[in-house]
């Protein structure tokens, strides 16, 4: 077992962009596969738990080192070592009556870890807009696990804040970008929140439907948001290979986004493969970390058809969004 006081040292050298030696990588290799466990126990029970009829997304992920690194470096006094959401499950649902019946459910329910936070930021929005629930969980071992619980709405507004940000080489998330495209997003965050009769941002709370909507659609047209998303997003090529071409079908996949060759390359691992699929992509976030033009994530996959739906971000996948803008644009949503 890696010790805390390790695990530590390595974030320090994260948060200073060092290099790590072979030795630290291995630890880190080894720290974050820890936490398989405990994220195949939630994913499984979430599956068996959340009625299919109200689900869009059930997806597992372990968090991207470049992600890590970040968040280091926003939190200037946060360990590596207490890190919530190393491993995440989220649960997309096609509305918040749905979200807020699993949320009860969950919070009701006796399992063998400690539900230690509850962060409910469809109460109470963050600043940028973002809305959902995130629980954080934690086992005997000390790993901890966020379940975000989102509705579909949601969703889609949060994959289209992590695809311009790819797309400006920006994290909007961490208060960067461009002031007027933060005020579009709060304002569609808002927008998306009325339609769900949730609470908007605090900058809205004080206006009608009617003049936010009147405020989104002078932000779309002044911005161009349809023609610069549709134009950015709509020829990503998808390249899919596998790892090990014996065996059953593969239940893991390394997905990576490269914004200046736009392509998107799957690669499936089968189970056996698992740590040989971790290592390999650990490697390759320390090679990219420098780079703005690539992103990649290990997943765990079941059905290849739900990735592209899972991880939309991935794949520049912002169809159902402009789909909306051009209703809102037309009064027709």
């Amino acid at each position: 077992m890696v010790s805390n006081r390790k695990i530590d040292n390595i974030g320090n050298l994260l948060k200073k962009e060092a290099d790590l030696n072979k030795s630290d990588l291995k630890t880190l290799l080894q720290w974050r596969n820890s936490f398989s466990p405990i994220l195949e126990y939630y994913y499984s029970k979430l599956k068996k738990d959340v009625n299919g009829d109200n689900l869009v997304v059930l997806a597992r992920r372990l968090k991207r080192i470049e992600s890590i690194q970040i968040k280091l470096k926003r939190f200037k006094t946060m360990r590596l070592s207490t890190f919530q959401d190393v491993a995440g499950v989220r649960v997309v649902l096609k509305s918040e009556y749905a979200l807020n019946e699993v949320f009860a459910k969950l919070r009701s329910q006796s399992t063998i870890n400690k539900l230690k936070r509850i962060d409910n930021y469809c109460s109470t929005p963050k600043d940028d807009g973002y809305r959902g629930i995130h629980l954080v969980y934690q086992n005997a071992s000390s790993n901890l696990i966020e379940i975000q619980l989102r509705t579909e709405l949601q969703h889609i507004w949060a994959t289209a804040v992590e695809i311009y940000g790819e797309l400006q080489s920006t994290s909007f998330k961490t208060g960067e970008g461009d002031k007027k495209w933060k005020e579009f997003f709060l304002l569609l965050s808002s927008y998306f929140a009325i339609k769900e009769k949730a609470i908007p941002a605090k900058e809205h709370i004080k206006l009608s439907k009617s003049k936010i909507r009147s405020l989104l659609k002078k932000a779309i047209k002044e911005l161009n948001v349809i023609e610069k998303l549709n134009a950015s997003t709509n020829s990503i090529q998808v390249i899919v290979s596998k790892f090990n071409e014996s065996g059953k079908t593969g239940k893991y996949a390394l997905l990576e986004l490269d914004l200046k060759k736009k392509t998107t390359t799957v690669q499936i691992f089968n189970k056996k493969d698992q740590s040989k699929a971790i290592e390999i992509y650990t490697q390759r976030e320390l090679d990219m970390k420098k780079s703005d033009q690539k992103n990649i994530v290990f997943v765990n996959i079941e059905d290849l058809d739900k990735i592209q739906k899972s991880y939309p971000n991935y794949f520049l996948n912002t169809q159902k969004l402009l789909e909306i803008l051009s209703k809102i644009v037309l009064g027709e949503y």
